[in-house]
Order: C-alpha cells, then structure tokens, then sequence
C-alpha cells in the first residue's frame, strides 16, 4: 500500500486542499493551526478504508466534529436601534476525503464522505479497495501466505499512561489467547493514536518463551534487532522472567522498560510496535519480514521527546529499518527537515518547500523555512538589542536638549530597560551620568556588540 495523493474537502480547518506525497519519507511541517495533525486524521480515514474489507477490524470513519466549521458575521438591533456584532458556526456538508495510489499492486482512486449530521461515513466510492481488502481476507483465511500490508497511525499522546502493572507478565505460558496468532493481530489498533505497550509486551515475552524451548524465531531476531538499532544506547531487549518485566540493556546497565526516560520508551514502543505488526502480518517471510513488509505508517510529531542528537538520525534509522514501508510524519523540528533527501519529501503547509534540504545549516532551515527571523541568537537577545538603541538614541537626545527637560528623559530612559533589570550590562549604563554616553557604550560592548558598533557608526554618534 501506498498514498500517492489526498485530497480533502470540508474536513477539520481545510475548505480544500490537495497533497501529494514521497513514496517513502514525509514530513509535514507548519506552524501551529495550519493543519499537521488534521492532514495525519484525513489520511487515517483514507487508509483505514482497507478495514472495510477486513472481517474483525475497525475502520476509521469521518467523525461529526472533523466536519468544516464555516463562520459568518452578523448583525442583530436591540430596542433601542443599537447594532450589535456577532458570529454563528454551520457546518458544511459534504465532508469528504479522497485519497489515490497502489494497494495490492494497483493503481486506485477511492472516497470516503460524511453527507450530513445524522449520516453515517460512505464507502460506495471505495469500493474498490475494500473488494481488494476482502480478497486478502479470504486469501488469508485460506492458508495463503499473500503479502498483507501494515497500517499504523502514531499521535501525540501515543504513550498514553498505562498502569505500570501492564508492562508485568506474571506467566509467560499462558502469556498469548489464540486470537493473537491470527495474522489479522497485526491489525489490532491500527488507527488508533494511542500505542498499547502492554501489547507489545506480551508478544516480546511469548517470543522469548519460544527462543526458551529451543525453538528458533528469526522473525523474532529481526524484530529486536529492529528495536535495539533505533534506540539510542541500547544493546539487547530480553525478558526477564523472575521479574515478569522486559528488560533493556544499555552499555552501563540495564532497565526495566517502564523506567526509561520518554524519549527511550516512545521510541522502543513506536518501533516496537511497528515491527511486531509486520511479523504478525507477514510471519512467512521470516528475517526479511521488516525489510519487505509494504504498508503506511502516520506519525505525529516525530521528534517528540527526542534530544537533537536523535532527531538527527531517527529518520535515517527508520529508512533503514522499515525500507518498505511510506512513512508520513508531522514535526517542528529543523533537525528532521535537514535529515530528509529532497525538497520533494516535505510538504510546508504555510509555506514553499525548497529543492535541496540536506545542504542548508539548521539557521538557514529555522529562517527560510520555518520563518523564524535570525536565530541565531534567542528572542530575548533580540529585544536586548533593540532595547539598547532605543535607550542610546534618547541618551544623545537628551545630551543635545536643554536641561530643564531633564526630567522627561530620565522617565523615557526608564521604560526600555525596565524588562532586562537583572542584566548587569543594563544595570550599568543605568547608573552612568545622563551627560556621558561614553562609559555606557564601554558597557555595553561585552553584552551587545552589535548595537555598541551601531551606535558608534550612526551619523550622530559623538564618536
């Protein structure tokens, strides 16, 4: 499976828009409200479409709430003939998604729309992928070893808090129900935002129970290859029986998965996760099962939790890891954009992407991309600045005026230092006589450079 194109009418904030997408790597970036998440939500119900098809699993519908909000002003007149301003909310009908690109090896187009408040989500226009859904189902249920492709969606709030107890399995044996073996397992929560822990635990733990008998699983091994390579540090994953826990093993020591940091646990949970699906999905293709499993996975806010230091690799790791598989992510971070290959892999939602990514410093990415005006240095650092000029300009003002209005500039000088009184460049050229510049600009060198070569190089600059 894979998405080449979304297109989405009436659905959350967007009226109508368009996207197309890399057949391996995204990321979707923007600021806050332009729509991140709701593109992941819209792409959800396009490929949650394949459950249609897929007896015992859950499809993603068009919620009431995801429908367009369309605003209107109006006027209503009291009694007395006043005008009054004010806003109603309609929402607008129909709310559709529409999503195209190949799925079991075909090329479709398929829809999925909400026509009105009482209605149900339609799947007459997506047919098509639910007859080819049904044909896996069937295939499936025959004996069939037909390739099964993985969709998993991945929210903010993926590591929802689970009791700490469901990370514990008291008896490995009885660890498995028999519905978990169904390949069709590989579908439990698929989009879903939330990522189940406990889940994963018991199928890491009822596969160390078979390495135990002395039965070999190279899916297994591949799985936690898949794991212990893209978690920073770690060395091994195994479980520990006389604890019930499963353990991680970093080169200083090791640790129980729910006392990592969030970082490491949304990670191992995340890739985890990902993993086990493809080797309940597809256990026939033994090593190679996370290498030629095909499918989507949709993550929001990938950098979440992750120092910079991982953020710089976590995309390459998952290219690696998971080559098969079309990876569409939401982030903020620079350290992402600066990893991908081709402007053609992000998608700017208030914004031009650009064609060479992996060239452009992080500054460079922060400034042109993101819209962030000179960051090298920080806000704060910038307000300083402008602080400082304002405050030098009123000090040659004041030099030039006449004395009696002294007064008025000493209540002028006041103001702009007022924010930065526990700077002691500030605190200095506070307490400098008002006739001298000289010596506030000696101060104000070790912490403002900039503005200290501006002020002297202005034209009326007594130096």
């Amino acid at each position: 499976m894979r998405i080449d194109q979304l297109t989405v009418k009436n659905f959350k904030g967007f009226k109508s828009r368009e996207f197309s997408f890399h057949r391996q790597f995204n990321l979707i970036v923007g600021v806050n409200g332009t729509g991140k998440t709701s593109a992941l939500d819209a792409l959800a119900v396009a490929v949650g479409s394949w459950f249609l098809g897929v007896r015992g699993t859950d499809s993603r519908h068009i919620r009431a709430d995801e429908v367009f909000l369309e605003h209107f002003e109006h006027e209503t007149v009291d009694t007395e003939g006043r005008k009054h301003p004010g806003t109603r909310w309609e929402t607008v009908y129909p709310c559709e998604v529409s999503a195209s690109g190949e799925v079991s090896g075909e090329r479709i187009r398929w829809t999925r729309s909400l026509k009105g408040k009482e209605g149900r989500t339609t799947y007459v226009s997506a047919s098509n992928i639910k007859e080819l859904a049904s044909q896996a189902d069937a295939a499936v249920r025959r004996g069939e070893n037909i390739l099964l492709p993985l969709i998993s969606y991945y929210g903010t709030g993926r590591l929802w808090q689970e009791p700490r107890d469901s990370f514990k399995v008291s008896n490995p044996i009885e660890v498995a129900a028999k519905d978990e073996s169904s390949r069709f397992a590989g579908y439990w929560n698929s989009v879903d935002p939330r990522l189940s822990v406990s889940q994963l635990t018991r199928w890491i733990v009822r596969q160390s129970w078979i390495a135990y008998q002395n039965r070999t699983s190279p899916v297994f091994s591949a799985v936690k290859a898949a794991i212990v390579g893209c978690v920073e540090g770690a060395t091994d994953l195994y479980f520990d029986a006389s604890s019930g826990d499963v353990i991680v093993k970093m080169p200083e020591h090791a640790q129980p998965f729910y006392n990592l940091s969030d970082g490491q646990r949304s990670m191992l949970a995340m890739v985890g996760d990902i993993a086990q699906k493809a080797a309940k999905l597809n256990p026939h293709l033994g090593n190679a099962v996370l290498t030629a499993t095909p499918g989507v996975v949709l993550i929001d806010e990938l950098d979440l939790h992750l120092h910079p230091r991982w953020q710089r690799r976590i995309i390459d790791d998952l290219r690696r890891t998971f080559p098969n598989i079309q990876f569409i992510c939401t982030t903020h971070s620079p350290f992402l954009i600066q990893s991908l290959r081709s402007g053609e892999e992000l998608i700017v939602l208030d914004g031009q992407p650009t064609a060479d990514l992996a060239n452009m410093s992080v500054e460079a990415i922060a400034q042109g991309i993101m819209g962030i005006p000179n960051p090298q240095v920080s806000l704060r650092y910038e307000e300083m600045k402008g602080a400082a000029k304002q405050y030098l300009q009123t000090l040659e003002e004041a030099r030039l005026d006449p004395a009696d209005r002294l007064a008025e500039f000493l209540e002028r000088l006041s103001g702009p230092l007022a924010p930065y009184a526990d700077n002691p460049a500030f605190q200095a050229v506070n307490a400098e006589p008002r006739h001298s510049v000289h010596p506030s600009l000696q101060h104000l060198e070790f912490v403002i450079p900039e503005t200290a070569a501006w002020y002297r190089s202005s034209p009326w600059s007594p130096w």
